[in-house]
């Protein structure tokens, strides 16, 4: 009967030591990682919404330092001048040219997305006459990159 009550005791006590870990990480780590089910108009609405974003701040007066591309946490921004050659003969050459022509010959010229490869979206813009890029660094138009990955991770 002693054993018994020591038996209880110590495995009441046992039970009370458990060691707990914090498992917020590793559930925020398989909420990242669970299978979506995502559509290309899903997709292309994300896009959308990222570029108007990025179109935002740079069309108003954010100043930095003048270069061809900045690199942020979540997209890259590719800057380019209508009057400059075009290198290359890919589908982002040809988005370069385009934009450059209609520049060139006054056409108004709007946002544009496209699909550059299975891993990477264009979002175009051309510059508004009043953003310091347009204005100090004397660039036209930008292009957001953005990476289907993280515009996938993204979507809830």
């Amino acid at each position: 009967m002693r054993y018994l009550i020591y038996l209880s005791l110590f495995s009441v006590l046992a039970c009370g030591r458990v060691k707990q870990e914090d498992t917020s990480e590793i559930r925020a780590e398989i909420e990242r990682s669970k299978i979506k089910r995502v559509t290309e108009k899903d997709l292309m609405q994300e896009v959308s919404v990222w570029g108007e974003q990025a179109k935002k701040k740079w069309d108003a007066d954010y100043r930095v330092e003048c270069q061809q591309t900045y690199v942020l946490d979540d997209y890259t921004l590719e800057v380019y001048n209508k009057d400059l050659p075009v290198e290359g003969q890919g589908l982002k050459s040809q988005l370069i040219e385009a934009y450059s022509y209609g520049l060139q010959q006054g056409q108004p010229v709007g946002t544009n997305i496209q699909k550059l490869n299975d891993t990477l979206f264009i979002y175009s813009f051309p510059l508004s006459d009043k953003s310091y890029l347009k204005q100090v660094c004397k660039q036209d138009f930008a292009f957001v990159l953005l990476s289907s990955k993280k515009i996938i991770s993204q979507i809830k």
